[in-house]
């Protein structure tokens, strides 16, 4: 080729030049060479407005401090444009040559170079290159000319070489290799490329000899395309900036289209309606990425396109072909818009834009093979245990039936999982009319029901599936048959009823212990959910040692299932369970646990996730921490809004008339109790949680100077059968408070309690300190109370010691002080509770101290004695008896005898 020819006419005619199109084919350049082999020595000119990059910009500014830079992207990622707007303000001579088909020549391809650089003004006088008429025809000398002359480049020189993926002709390689591999100490190679070019780049990266820029560099950032999508016509906020970055991948091309689309004639247009099947980007795609695929090739980019992800194995399974893995390592090579998911050449997906447009050719070409592809996919997916996957291309198919299938066999309990949401949007897009055609979907329609609560309706629904079922061979119903029997203990329990959930989950764990995994996929975590629902009604029937056994074992079975909100939830029982027994450390541990996992998987608010958070209230009322029990009551009341269940809305209710007592709120608590009675359902058997809200009750009344109705409660309860070793010290309160002290020693003195009800050991222990100094016995009185402090102190309780505060109470926390000397912490705060709590202490301070008269009427009021008897009794007149009851009430804060008796008894008064 003759080189002058086509130097003399570049330097002469480079005023207007343009790109050549993509893709054409040329011949070799003539002697006479024309105004279009000009332009391709020419830097192509920009004629878009540009955004300008800087993180760029200092990548390609680092290019010329090594040999070689690649920029490699596919079609319309802004490649040239980005170098073109660099060489305006690089300080070297830059040579640009764009190349075509037409150059895989070596003697055309270098005929061009050294044009490129003569333009340039690279070539220096004296230098070969610059001498040269033609290109050496002998491979062997013109390498060793070529490499002689760029060895004598006089100053630093860039040469960029554009759409290098045209060029495959192995000769230009294989001379281009040898040429950079060791580079000329003075020449900086641009290549820009779609695809990965084959030349030993390897060893130039190791040698730290190469620069790269790729698609996901030149992905515009939020901020960037904020400035390339700004224009007449189109005003985006933020969050459509961020919308389009997300579908377009930051593609360069796509943003520009989505802009002209979005500013179009038929404006305001919603970001969401640009995809790839808008028809800009479809022939965009169709021209640049999809034209020059080989037939066998473009159907495998049809068929792959209906997964969001796709593998070799998968995508032989859908194409029926067994050359998936190379077609996508194939793909991945020249195209962008095929992304390798990780380090190894396993997963991959299609841009989003592509994948929209390869669908759309899908169903234009192809329509009714995409039910069938997704099926493949589906089946595929299954037999790897990838469910959510199979349900997706199920649904994708509209093979209704075989989504019912999937769902009773593999992903019903999947439901009490973090996979809960990935179930709901497959089960909602499955149409109304369909859920009543099979035993499958009914119990699909169930589970819709059961993710909004709806109780009332789901028994219907089961028993609409069961008779579907009837005439199925057993091993056919097997999997739905437990379904239907597991979301019928679901409503057992949602309305409260204990006794039918612990004989319905008894019944299921005995035919699940039976199966084997094959026969119902599911197994593992139907078993999880039963395991819990047997311990949460054993709970609430007034079992807690066999209670505690299913729900430890329900924890463990349901993490290994995968089912994490049955796991929260058999944690949160747990604790309910040690806290109601009296173990207030061991349930705070479980139930911070149990609110630590939900917080990690994003359950905080989650109904099952409530039990975890009264627990904690609990625990913190008992410590006396009524602040941080409110902040976490505050935290919990949004899951209990989620449709809470008969039993948990109850206990919510109990829960907060203790925090209100607790608060010094006597009345709000019996509010509370008392609306706890009302919305107690007839069909709630929980006797448990009745007794705990009895012993919630009497506490409300021992605090308000009521101890006659606990009393009579309690005694008439022991009518029927044993009581807990908590509700005999609370009657044991009522009897001391009253003057039943041998009563009260007798109820103290039965079956000693179980180790872990550590509050009313902690609670008895007090009392019969109070007991034995009434008797006037005060080393037992302090051996009691040391007893108490030893137990709370462990636990951090000091509940027991505000509730049963009183003058007695308070004299004989002082005498041990002196006695023990500097006492601790713990015990130092509790003087300081019950100084601060004391109700009573507080009227008698505010209003004055029993003058020693007054002590004496004092004394008289508990026997039948009239005033006037009383007056009798001290030799003064009447009258003064009845003005020194008024006083005494007055600064009792009573209103009756009865109640100064017992405000009296409770401060230790008489």
């Amino acid at each position: 080729m003759d080189v002058d020819n086509v130097a003399e006419t570049v330097n002469g005619s480079l005023t207007s030049a343009r790109r050549p199109g993509r893709g054409a084919v040329h011949h070799h350049a003539p002697s006479t060479f024309s105004l279009f082999n000009a332009a391709k020595v020419s830097r192509p000119q920009m004629l878009r407005a540009q955004v300008h990059r800087s993180r760029l910009d200092a990548t390609l500014d680092a290019s010329v401090r090594v040999p070689v830079t690649l920029v490699c992207a596919g079609a319309g990622w802004g490649k040239s444009v980005l170098v073109s707007a660099w060489v305006e303000r690089c300080p070297y001579p830059v040579a640009w040559l764009t190349v075509d088909r037409g150059e895989n020549d070596a003697q055309s391809f270098w005929a061009y170079v050294v044009a490129a650089l003569r333009a340039a003004g690279a070539v220096p006088a004296g230098n070969p290159l610059g001498e040269w008429q033609t290109v050496p025809s002998d491979d062997d000398e013109r390498v060793r000319a070529l490499g002689g002359g760029l060895k004598r480049l006089h100053a630093p020189t860039v040469v960029v070489i554009d759409d290098f993926h045209e060029i495959d002709d192995p000769g230009v390689l294989s001379e281009l290799s040898a040429l950079i591999d060791p580079p000329p100490p003075d020449l900086h190679l641009i290549l820009i490329s779609r695809s990965e070019p084959l030349l030993p780049l390897h060893r130039l990266r190791l040698a730290g000899a190469l620069g790269e820029i790729r698609a996901r560099d030149l992905a515009f950032t939020r901020d960037e395309a904020s400035r390339l999508l700004t224009r007449p016509g189109l005003d985006l906020g933020a969050d459509d900036v961020a919308a389009l970055v997300e579908r377009t991948e930051g593609w360069a091309a796509g943003l520009q289209m989505a802009a002209a689309f979005l500013a179009g004639p038929d404006r305001p247009r919603p970001v969401t309606d640009f995809t790839g099947d808008v028809r800009p980007v479809d022939e965009y795609l169709a021209t640049e990425v999809l034209a020059g695929q080989s037939p066998r090739m473009l159907r495998f980019l049809l068929y792959t396109s209906i997964c969001d992800h796709v593998c070799g194995e998968l995508a032989d399974a859908v194409t029926g072909d067994d050359d998936g893995q190379r077609a996508l390592e194939e793909l991945e090579l020249v195209n962008d818009f095929v992304v390798r998911l990780g380090a190894k050449p396993r997963w991959y997906r299609y841009h989003h834009l592509l994948r929209e447009a390869l669908r759309h050719h899908l169903l234009l070409r192809d329509a009714p093979m995409v039910p069938e592809l997704h099926g493949r996919a589906a089946r595929w997916h299954l037999a790897r245990g990838s469910i959510f996957e199979a349900l997706g291309h199920a649904a994708a198919g509209r093979d209704w039936p075989f989504v019912g299938r999937l769902v009773v066999s593999h992903a019903a309990p999947l439901i009490l999982s973090a996979n809960r949401a990935a179930l709901m949007k497959v089960l909602r897009a499955v149409p109304a009319a369909e859920l009543a055609t099979t035993a499958e979907l009914m119990v699909c329609a169930a589970l819709l029901m059961f993710d909004a609560g709806d109780w009332d309706t789901m028994p219907a629904v089961l028993e609409g599936a069961r008779e579907l079922l009837r005439e199925r061979p057993e091993e056919e119903r097997l999997p739905t048959e437990i379904t239907i029997r597991s979301l019928e203990m679901s409503v057992y329990r949602a309305v409260g009823d204990m006794p039918e959930v612990v004989g319905e989950t008894t019944r299921l764990l005995a035919t699940l212990s039976k199966l084997r995994s094959a026969q119902v996929p599911s197994a593992a975590q139907f078993r999880a959910v039963a395991l819990n629902n047997k311990g949460v009604g054993l709970l609430w029937e007034g079992r807690p040692e066999v209670a505690e056994r299913f729900l430890s074992s329900a924890s463990t079975a349901a993490r290994a299932a995968g089912v994490e909100l049955v796991a929260i939830n058999a944690l949160g029982h747990l604790a309910m369970l040690e806290v109601m027994a009296g173990s207030v450390r061991e349930a705070a541990r479980l139930a911070t646990t149990a609110r630590d996992l939900a917080e990690r998987r994003g359950w905080t608010y989650a109904l099952q996730s409530v039990p975890a958070h009264l627990a904690l209230v609990l625990a913190h009322i008992e410590r006396h921490e009524p602040a941080q029990a409110e902040r976490v009551l505050q935290q919990g009341r949004r899951a209990h809004r989620n449709e809470p269940e008969a039993v948990s809305r109850i206990t919510w209710l109990g829960t907060q008339a203790r925090l209100a007592l607790a608060q010094g709120e006597p009345a709000r608590a019996r509010a509370l109790v008392a609306q706890a009675r009302r919305q107690r359902d007839s069909r709630i058997r929980a006797p448990a949680l009745d007794r705990w809200l009895l012993l919630t009750e009497s506490e409300i009344d021992l605090r308000t100077g009521l101890p006659e109705p606990v009393e009579r409660r309690y005694a008439d309860l022991a009518t029927r059968g044993p009581l807990t070793f908590a509700e005999r010290v609370r009657w044991a309160q009522a009897a001391f408070a009253v003057g039943h002290v041998h009563l009260a020693e007798e109820l103290l003195a039965g079956p000693p309690p179980p180790l872990s009800e550590t509050v009313a050991t902690v609670e008895a222990h007090i009392l019969t300190a109070l007991i034995a100094d009434s008797r006037r016995q005060g080393l037992r009185a302090g051996d009691e109370l040391g007893r108490a402090f030893a137990l709370a102190e462990k636990e951090r309780l000091r509940r027991p010691f505000i509730s049963m505060r009183g003058g007695r109470l308070e004299r004989l926390l002082g005498r041990r002080n002196l006695l023990t000397g500097r006492p601790t912490a713990f015990v130092t705060g509790i003087l300081q509770d019950t100084d601060a709590a004391g109700t009573g202490d507080e009227v008698l301070h505010r209003n004055g101290e029993l003058s020693e008269r007054e002590m004496e009427v004092l004394g008289y009021l508990p026997t039948m004695l009239t005033a006037g008897e009383i007056a009798a009794e001290l030799g003064v007149s009447v009258n003064t008896v009845k003005a020194h009851m008024r006083s005494i009430y007055r600064k009792l804060g009573v209103a009756r005898r009865r109640e100064a008796v017992t405000r009296a008894r409770a401060h230790g008064l008489i």
